[in-house]
């Protein structure tokens, strides 16, 4: 299970695909899929990317925020179709830039299938394509 979710969050943290466009992370309103980490709110996910960048695993700089929020649903591991909204802040992890995005979530994938959402605004942690120097 583990190895399971360490491989989703790497796959959203590392971008999310379009089902027209692989090559490219998605702009202010495109429609795009993820898996990976999402957040309530910008500042929990600027305290997880920070975490992160001080070495924390993605597992145990989620359970920071979480217990920090005191909410164990403030930051977790989901699947989600998703229509991109404005970009936050770009920031650095490790020797890369990330981009924090709020995103408004239209459905989520619950094991089983496809479960439509309405009004649901998070915050990801999405590839930027550029490398820090």
């Amino acid at each position: 299970m583990r190895i399971l979710w360490a491989a989703a969050a790497a796959a959203f943290v590392c971008g999310v695909a379009r089902a027209d466009d692989l090559s490219r992370t998605p702009t202010k309103g495109d429609a795009a899929v993820g898996i990976g980490i999402i957040c309530n709110t910008s500042q929990q996910t600027q305290q997880f990317v920070r975490l992160q960048s001080s070495g924390a695993r993605p597992e145990l700089a989620m359970q920071a925020v979480n217990t920090n929020a005191n909410d164990t649903r403030a930051c977790g591991v989901a699947a989600i179709a998703f229509v991109r909204d404005e970009t936050v802040d770009t920031v650095k992890l490790k020797d890369r830039l990330v981009q924090i995005v709020r995103v408004n979530v239209v459905a989520g994938f619950n094991g089983a299938g496809w479960q439509r959402v309405s009004n649901m605004v998070q915050f990801a942690v999405l590839d930027s394509g550029g490398e820090a120097i």
